[in-house]
């Protein structure tokens, strides 16, 4: 046994959902912590009797007893032991309820595992001074942090050994007065730090203030300070007692924190949360002095065909290299931008998602300026990029929106800098365009697609493509999943991204939705008489769509307009849909199931339901989402959990398909396993009928 091990904080996870405990488990132990799983109340109280773990981690809503109450029966046990609450809802009352029950942080799922390390050591460093609290009095607490002490009547100042060591000085070569600890406020500070010690002194209140000191050898540590005054029995003003501790280490993990909410992942540039932030903040500045700025939207050309030929490793450096550009090319711009905000960082570009940036240009002498930094960005792009041993191209098409003739807002001028790039990507790529009032063809552009849209099922329009669905061991096709196509005749070939999300909010999904369904059963039925055998088609539901009150007598309309046998058909719905109102959807999924339908839960492990509702659900097949099956089978994580899930599905007694199947090694790493059947493009994409019935016909009838 390694006796130098160090200690690793435990945390009790405490929640039904066993999702969540892969996932904790996935997630914790890099962020430094180990793992009890408990999946009820009851088994926590008693895990946390037995094990005495640091911190403390259980959802609200759980069979048997509840999280606030088991909140409270852990408190019972220890009020020192930091607790935080889980939850999907901020609901006010419960949040309430929890604190009162003795929680001390409150987390909203779906949880964001990168910061939640952050918060939980936060947490527990937070827990180790109130324990501090509790155990010393004032003055020992003082003395643990560092304390030090004012007289009035003779000008003396105490400071306690903690405080020469933090400030790196020796407590018999310097004496503290009031004047000389001064020096070692940083200069900007001081009058910050001057005010609340003033308010101390004039006032019966505490003062805490939070500063950087310089230390002797020129070091810069962050520190907390409370002040609070001392008074006779007569209750006059007799000094000052303070205590001083070190907080560098939270600040930096507090940056760390803010660096993840405020900059982008791949490339470490500003995200579009920072950079509206701080167009906001130049948009008060230069209202001030009266200036003109631009905001230049950058959309590269051709980075999907690399993304997709390539691979998202390929896309990233990709990225990366753009940004590198960008950002030096911009450093040695004379108008690039020259605001600072509280964060103390120059925001020049951006990355707003995606392969789109944004670049801030102040101080413009005049509006044509923005178009020679374009050309410059121009140059600086297109330039071939190396991706390992091969060269590689893109382009860009920027807009550009100038304050204030296009935008007296920060979102009017991205939006309108968006406007302006979708005109100069449409008249041919790799130019820019300054934003025109007419060029307002974004809104235009939906309206016209929903004009449209209103027409595509009446003029048959629509397409369904059929992507393969092998068995995993044999090879052969035992089904398929039919995909929406929307060729239209004024806006082309439409994938479902580019139109879906419209249709759902103008209520267009039902007509699509049954049009899908309809059509899936009549190339069924043509398969059927033309002697094709049988085959699975899967079919996506909407949510929207599920829950008209008329979806079930619609299906049953179609499959007996047919006169088919249903058991060929799959409906596709996903963790979200099947967990919004679990007794109305299990009567619903039961009736569809009374009707000969097959039940698939798409993209399964990304989501956050529960399984002790999943078991009640009458389900036939799990979808694992792709993001696992993608690092197969390198990365031992996403290994587990594809093994965690197959072995649920196999408790379960569901089948189970992985998508996003790409490579050789992925199919035979589930070849291996109890996985029944696998797609994606390792076999091929998504085809027309046509092209469709070719491929099962090859798949059917292999070459010698």
């Amino acid at each position: 046994m390694n006796r130098n091990k160090p200690h690793l904080p435990l945390v009790l996870l405490i929640d039904d959902d066993k999702t969540l405990h892969l996932w904790a488990n996935r997630h914790l132990p890099n962020a430094g912590f180990k793992l009890i799983s408990c999946f009820d109340g009851i088994e926590g109280i008693a895990a946390f009797k037995e094990f005495s773990p640091d911190i403390v981690m259980l959802d609200i809503e759980m069979p048997i007893i509840d999280g606030i109450a088991t909140c409270a029966e852990i408190c019972k046990c220890s009020n020192n032991t930091p607790i935080a609450i889980m939850t999907v809802t901020a609901d006010e009352e419960k949040i309430a309820q929890s604190y009162a029950a003795g929680a001390t942080e409150f987390i909203i799922k779906p949880i964001n595992w990168q910061i939640l390390g952050y918060r939980l050591h936060t947490m527990l460093k937070a827990s180790k001074l109130a324990e501090s609290e509790l155990r010393l009095s004032k003055a020992k607490q003082m003395a643990h942090l560092g304390d030090w002490k004012w007289q009035v009547n003779d000008d003396q100042v105490y400071w306690s050994d903690e405080i020469y060591s933090m400030l790196e000085l020796d407590n018999h070569e310097f004496t503290p007065d009031t004047h000389n600890f001064k020096k070692f406020v940083h200069t900007a500070d001081m009058p910050y730090v001057g005010r609340h010690l003033q308010k101390a002194i004039k006032t019966k209140e505490a003062a805490n203030v939070e500063f950087r000191i310089i230390t002797s050898k020129k070091q810069e540590r962050f520190v907390a300070q409370q002040i609070e005054g001392i008074e006779n029995h007569k209750a006059q003003r007799t000094g000052l007692i303070g205590t001083v501790q070190d907080i560098t280490e939270r600040k930096v993990q507090e940056n760390k924190i803010r660096h993840l909410a405020y900059y982008d992942e791949v490339t470490q540039l500003p995200n579009r949360i920072f950079f509206l932030k701080f167009l906001a903040k130049t948009l008060e500045l230069t209202k001030r002095s009266k200036r003109n700025f631009a905001v230049l939207f950058l959309d590269l050309d051709g980075f999907k065909g690399i993304n997709d030929t390539y691979g998202h490793q390929a896309g990233d450096l990709l990225l990366k290299e753009i940004s590198r550009r960008l950002t030096e090319g911009l450093r040695c711009s004379d108008l690039a931008s020259r605001y600072f905000d509280h964060f103390d960082h120059k925001v020049d570009v951006a990355r707003l998602g995606g392969d789109e940036f944004t670049v801030l240009l102040n101080d413009l002498a005049r509006p044509e300026d923005a178009g020679i930094v374009a050309e410059r960005i121009h140059r600086w792009i297109t330039e071939p990029v190396a991706l390992g041993d091969r060269l590689v191209h893109v382009g860009v098409s920027t807009g550009i929106a100038v304050f204030p003739h296009d935008g007296e807002n920060a979102e009017a001028l991205l939006k309108n800098a968006d406007i302006a790039m979708y005109h100069a990507k449409k008249t041919g790529k790799g130019h820019y365009q300054f934003f025109r009032e007419e060029m307002a063809l974004k809104a235009k552009k939906r309206l016209e697609m929903e004009t449209y849209m209103h027409h595509a099922v009446a003029k048959n329009e629509l397409r369904l493509h059929y992507q393969p669905v092998m068995d995993v061991l044999s090879g052969q096709m035992v089904g398929a999943e039919a995909l929406l196509r929307w060729e239209s005749p004024q806006l082309g070939f439409l994938p479902p991204n580019d139109f879906i999300s419209l249709a759902e909010e103008n209520g267009l999904i039902n007509q699509f939705g049954e049009w899908a369904i309809r059509e899936a059963c009549r190339q069924h039925q043509v398969w059927q008489q033309q002697g094709q055998g049988d085959l699975t088609i899967a079919v996506n539901l909407s949510s929207l769509q599920f829950n008209q009150s008329s979806f079930i007598p619609m299906v049953a309309g179609i499959i007996q307009e047919f006169d088919i046998n249903p058991a060929f058909l799959t409906f596709e719905l996903t963790e979200s849909m099947i967990m919004a109102d679990t007794e109305s959807m299990l009567k619903k999924l039961n009736n569809l199931k009374s009707l000969g339908i097959k039940l698939a839960l798409d993209d399964f492990g990304t989501g956050y339901s529960s399984l002790r509702y999943l078991n009640r659900f009458p389900l036939d097949t799990l979808k694992i989402d792709r993001s696992f099956v993608k690092e197969l089978p390198e990365n031992p994580d996403s290994s587990a959990i594809v093994n965690a899930i197959l072995a649920l599905a196999k408790a379960l007694n569901l089948k189970t398909v992985a998508e996003g199947v790409e490579t050789i090694q992925q199919n035979t790493f589930l070849q291996n396993t109890t996985c029944d059947a696998v797609q994606g493009y390792y076999f091929s994409k998504p085809m027309p009928v046509e092209e469709f019935q070719n491929y099962w016909a090859q798949n059917n009838n292999p070459a010698p």
